[in-house]
């Protein structure tokens, strides 16, 4: 399916102003059940660029395999700031990392194909520095952006995964995203496309099953999604195995 032209106005700057508003008022309703003791949330301003160019440095370094996230340009960063939401999780002042999410517009396209008649709003990516890391932040970032998206009125989210990075497959599907595309993204690197739809409803087995690979070609499992199979959850052993239901496109 062709996408249409997007509806005006998702990427005003009203746009943006709503959803700062109720970014702020997401994060002044959390309790503190919701966060590592001594942290709090807040959003990102021009002047916080440098700090998070250098925690994704950082996260470069650690990372053993190419294209298990896009890499964040400055330009990318400012883009992120100044039309859309950065999230920073913060402990006594110091930034612990960021998560990115925009409406989509005529610079950032949605993943997915599709006719709509509201934009829907993109997460991209959250990197964490070494101070956040195995506290749960990853899989409460991506609930945040999309309660944000949620009662700022959109339909639904989407976002992209490799199919190589299983943590973050895994916490994607388990906040009830579904993967409904598969292809190369700009860096050459393959990505999952998934979506959640606020109003979508659940779904019931049977379900199939694919290994993900460590490695290699996801020919099977972009031909699986050209069938018109859903991805619904991972399932975790000595593998991880995709489960994908059919007819829920």
């Amino acid at each position: 399916m062709t996408a249409n032209p997007l509806p005006a106005g998702p990427g005003s700057s009203a746009g943006r102003d709503r959803l700062h508003d109720v970014a702020n008022s997401c994060f002044d309703d959390l309790q503190a059940s919701d966060k590592p003791a001594g942290t709090n949330l807040r959003l990102a301003a021009m002047t916080d660029i440098p700090a998070l160019i250098e925690i994704t440095e950082w996260a470069t370094r650690q990372t053993d395999r190419e294209g298990l996230f896009l890499r964040m340009s400055e330009a990318l960063l400012t883009d992120f700031v100044r039309d859309g939401i950065v999230l920073l999780p913060v402990l006594n002042s110091k930034i612990l990392g960021y998560s990115n999410a925009m409406p989509a517009n005529g610079n950032h396209a949605p993943f997915l194909d599709g006719s709509y008649r509201q934009a829907p709003g993109l997460l991209f990516g959250t990197v964490l520095g070494p101070e956040a890391r195995a506290q749960g932040w990853h899989g409460r970032l991506i609930r945040i952006r999309m309660d944000i998206f949620r009662k700022a009125g959109f339909a639904s989210v989407q976002c992209t995964v490799s199919p190589y990075n299983r943590i973050s497959l895994g916490n994607l599907l388990a906040a009830e995203f579904r993967a409904y595309g598969l292809k190369d993204m700009l860096d050459g690197h393959p990505r999952f496309l998934l979506r959640h739809d606020f109003e979508q409803k659940a779904l019931s087995g049977p379900f199939r099953k694919l290994e993900l690979p460590v490695s290699g070609s996801v020919a099977d499992h972009e031909a699986m999604l050209a069938d018109g199979y859903v991805g619904v959850s991972l399932e975790r052993g000595e593998t991880s195995a995709l489960c994908y239901a059919a007819g829920t496109g």
